[in-house]
C-alpha cells in the first residue's frame, strides 16, 4: 500500500484507518514501524520480512521516509505477491519512475495533495462535525485565511474550539478577542478586504443588537449607501 503527498494529516488518518481494518482481519498480526532515514532501519526491515515466527499469522510493516532509489524499488517488488508480509509505504513526495509499479494493481495507492478551495472547505466542515462543532462561514473563511492549506494547523484550531478555547486568527481575518464595537463599524466602512469586513459584520450580528448595527451604519453612510441600505 503506497500513500504519498504533502498533506501528512490526511495521510496519517488514512494509515490509521488501514491499520484498524488490518488488525480486525488479522488479530495476531505483528506490526512494526521502520523509519528508513535512520541508521540501521533498512537492515531491520529486511530482517523483519524474512524472519517469521511460528506464532505470526501475518506481518505488517509501516515504512516511512523510503529512499527514492532503484535498489529499494527492486527490494519492494517481490512483496506484491507475498501473502504473509504487507508493507505500507508513506512518502511526503511521490517517488520516482522506478516506483511507478506501486501505482497499479496488485498494489494499492492514494495521493494526498494539499487541499484548496471547495475541497478545503469541505474538509474543515467534516472535521468540525466530527468534533460536534457547527462553524459559521466567516470562521471557516478565517481558518483558511490564517492557515492556508496546512491541515495540521487547521485541526489544531478546531481542537481548541472543541475544548472551549479561542482559535488564533490573523488580525485581518477574525477578531481573537472581543473587539471594540465602533472599531468594527469603522472596518465595515473602510477599504478593508471583503473577508475582514464579513468577519467584522459576523461578530457584530452575533454579539450586538442587529438593529443598532444597521441604524448606526445607515446614519453614518453617504447618500448613495443610504439608498442601498
Amino acid at each position: 500500500i503506497y500513500l504519498y503527498g504533502p498533506d501528512s494529516y490526511r495521510r496519517r488518518e488514512k494509515l490509521k484507518e488501514i491499520i484498524v481494518k488490518y488488525k480486525e482481519k488479522h488479530a495476531s498480526a505483528t506490526v512494526d514501524n521502520f523509519y528508513l532515514d535512520a541508521d540501521g532501519e533498512l537492515e531491520r526491515l529486511k530482517n523483519f520480512v524474512v524472519n517469521q515466527s511460528l506464532f505470526d499469522e501475518s506481518r505488517l510493516g509501516l515504512v516511512y521516509n523510503p529512499p527514492n532509489e532503484k535498489e529499494f524499488a527492486e527490494f519492494l517488488k517481490p512483496f506484491l505477491e507475498n501473502k504473509n508480509v504487507s508493507l505500507i509505504i508513506g512518502a511526503e513526495k511521490e517517488l520516482g519512475k522506478d516506483f511507478k509499479f506501486l501505482l497499479s494493481k496488485p498494489s494499492l495507492s492514494q495521493g494526498f495533495k494539499e487541499l484548496t478551495g471547495v475541497q478545503l472547505e469541505a474538509f474543515i466542515k467534516k472535521e468540525a462535525e466530527r468534533r460536534f462543532l457547527k462553524l459559521t462561514s466567516a470562521v471557516t473563511d478565517s481558518l483558511i485565511q490564517t492557515n492556508g492549506s496546512n491541515a495540521w494547523a487547521i485541526i489544531n484550531e478546531l481542537e481548541k474550539i472543541s475544548l472551549g478555547g479561542q482559535p488564533e486568527y490573523t488580525e485581518a481575518a477574525y477578531p481573537a478577542k472581543a473587539p471594540n464595537f465602533f472599531v468594527l463599524l469603522n472596518r465595515l466602512k473602510s477599504q478593508s478586504s471583503l473577508p475582514a469586513k464579513i468577519s467584522a459584520l459576523t461578530w457584530l450580528l452575533e454579539n450586538e443588537e442587529p438593529a443598532a448595527v444597521f441604524n448606526i451604519l445607515a446614519s453614518q453612510a453617504d447618500p448613495d449607501l443610504k439608498t442601498k441600505m
